[in-house]
């Protein structure tokens, strides 16, 4: 179905051409249902995730379940001033330092020095928030996945380094 411009006007003209775009999609039927191969794809097993031991959702090409379990794509927010959560994420390295009281994020800020690492700590109060990540804690990749989450920063700089490649796993 080729695009036209009345597409984008804020018309009758242009709710006509929507709905005739929308009804056009919809009648591709499943072929084109494919919300899990496009949002749940998974590093699962990759030397710079570092697997909490917890199962994945299942891969179903139609079906995504957003989850925070390492080597996925971290679930999405709207925070309370109406921002996505994923807005608030640093431009490389994110460490989520969620709930009211998460562990202290300073071992991971100076494993991220010593490495060379641009990590940004973003702090965000909402319970519910650390409830959906199962953890107060959760290392955002530069390429937006969950490479580690946890309720402590004893192991940051194995963690970081692990993450970042400079200490792939061997085993």
């Amino acid at each position: 179905m080729p695009p036209t411009e009345a597409i984008e006007e804020n018309s009758p003209t242009g709710e006509a051409a929507r709905r005739e775009v929308s009804a056009h999609v919809s009648a591709m039927g499943e072929e084109y249902a494919s919300i899990g191969v496009q949002l749940g794809a998974r590093y699962d097993g990759s030397p710079i995730v570092v697997a909490d031991g917890i199962a994945a959702p299942p891969d179903e090409a139609n079906r995504y379940v957003p989850s925070a379990v390492p080597g996925g794509r971290p679930p999405h927010a709207w925070l309370d001033d109406g921002r996505s959560l994923f807005d608030s994420f640093h431009r490389e390295w994110t460490l989520l330092a969620l709930g009211r009281s998460p562990p202290p994020t300073a071992p991971f800020e100076n494993a991220a020095a010593r490495l060379g690492l641009d990590l940004g700590v973003v702090r965000h109060a909402d319970v519910a928030l650390a409830a959906l990540y199962e953890a107060p804690l959760a290392l955002i990749r530069p390429d937006q996945i969950v490479a580690w989450r946890g309720g402590s920063s004893d192991d940051a700089g194995a963690v970081l380094a692990r993450a970042s490649g400079h200490a792939a796993s061997r085993g």
